[in-house]
């Protein structure tokens, strides 16, 4: 067993939840263009487009940035809280609920399934290492 390990791998806990946060934040644009055309549809009585997009472009934005200070501790925390806009969409279109719920699912399946993976691997680095250490070496500079 003469190869080496290298550098440990990136998180998946990590590379997943800025996938999903970054998908989420197309979903968002998706969504603003849906409910924007609506309110336009509508006519001017039930509501303009402009806060429409507003709040869509700043919780998108917001998304994105999440995505980016995923490594960071509060990161996560960022991540939990913008899956509620998602959430609260419900009160304004039932499709776009349930696109929500989807992501909260995608992003609870990131953490854990993320989660599990860095375990296994770290489990795996920390066995490799040890069989490495315990195997006999060679002395005198002979292989």
């Amino acid at each position: 067993m003469s190869e080496d390990l290298g550098p440990a791998p990136r998180s998946a806990a990590l590379t997943l939840c800025q996938a999903i946060l970054a998908l989420e934040a197309l979903a968002v644009l998706f969504a603003t263009a849906y409910l924007g055309g609506l309110s336009i549809a509508d006519g001017p009585g039930v509501t303009t487009a402009g806060p429409v997009w507003g709040i869509g472009l700043a919780v998108a934005i917001a998304l994105v940035v999440a995505a980016g200070v995923q490594s960071r501790r509060w990161g996560r925390v960022a991540g939990w809280a913008l899956q509620a806009p998602m959430l609260l969409a419900c009160v304004v279109s039932l499709p776009i609920a349930i696109v929500g719920i989807g992501f909260v699912a995608l992003w609870v399946g990131a953490l854990r399934i993320g989660g599990r993976i860095d375990r296994e691997r770290a489990a795996f680095r920390v066995a490799h290492l040890d069989a490495r250490s315990d195997a006999p070496r060679a002395q005198d500079g002979a292989p």
